[in-house]
């Protein structure tokens, strides 16, 4: 049976993650946004020391049209998520397909097979960086984007897969996020205020969608006042209770806040550098 997580649960367990990641005991005091008849945060949060954290979540779509591939790429691609046989010792892998990669007449189950026989051998004799590699079926070719980055020398490894958004989604769900949730969270009376976007699809980032902002006041004044936002990747949650965080604002361009949480078992992994 699909788990069905409400926002709430998604809510506590990036809470649990931060808590993991910062070596921090918040726990969610209250529910504010119950009472819909005024405009509060979703949740007020205190740890040990009584310090607060106020709480704002949102989803972030990719683009129009990601339920309808989500299929193919899930039992494609996707089904190959941390394969024992991808994975390499001090790295992190994250290979992409375009949308729409998988056409029609294509039998589905013989694309996973395809794409761990060739792409094994391959991996290990990629530098770190981005690279394209193609897989070839009976009657297909699949251009797949590989990001190796290099974590530590005893990090057992990670094997991501992603879709990559067709065309650039532009400024607008963001900027729509934003506007609609950062002033009740900066009106939040906390000692830190944070805005969590979170994307449940494995098409596109948040981050790539941050950048597009435009460089104006109205942004800047909107970002500026409030403490921190957090991008939430969910897209392996209800499959394997996994989601991933990275800080989006103010940026960490090591990507030192990014890290996972297993739910079930509690694991928890965080890039190093």
């Amino acid at each position: 049976m699909t788990k069905v997580y409400s926002d709430k649960d998604r809510i506590g367990f990036w809470l649990r993650l931060y808590n993991r990641l910062k070596g921090e005991t918040f726990v969610v005091q209250s529910w504010p946004d119950d009472d819909s008849s005024k405009k509060n945060i979703d949740a007020l949060c205190r740890n040990a020391s009584r310090r607060s954290l106020a709480l704002e979540h949102t989803l972030i779509e990719p683009f129009a049209g990601d339920k309808a591939d989500a299929d193919p790429f899930l039992k494609t691609l996707g089904a190959l998520e941390n394969h024992p046989l991808l994975t390499q010792t001090g790295y992190m892998l994250i290979v992409s397909q375009a949308v729409r990669a998988i056409p029609r007449g294509v039998k589905w189950t013989e694309v996973p097979n395809e794409i761990l026989s060739q792409l094994t051998p391959v991996l290990p004799t990629l530098s770190e960086g981005l690279h394209n590699v193609t897989v070839s079926g009976p009657k297909w070719d699949l251009d797949l984007h590989v990001n190796k980055m290099r974590t530590s020398p005893d990090d057992q490894g990670k094997f991501l897969t992603a879709r990559i958004h067709p065309g650039d989604p532009g400024p607008e769900l963001m900027i729509a996020a934003l506007e609609k949730k950062i002033p009740k969270l900066a009106a939040a009376t906390a000692d830190k205020r944070i805005l969590l976007l979170e994307k449940d699809a494995a098409a596109g980032t948040i981050e790539a969608q941050f950048e597009l902002l435009p460089d104006e006041s109205r942004i800047h004044s909107l970002l500026n006042s409030i403490d921190e936002i957090w991008g939430m990747n969910s897209a392996a949650l209800e499959s394997e209770d996994v989601i991933f965080t990275n800080q989006i604002f103010p940026p960490l361009y090591d990507n030192a806040n990014f890290c996972s949480l297993q739910l079930g078992m509690g694991e928890f992994w965080q890039i190093q550098r």
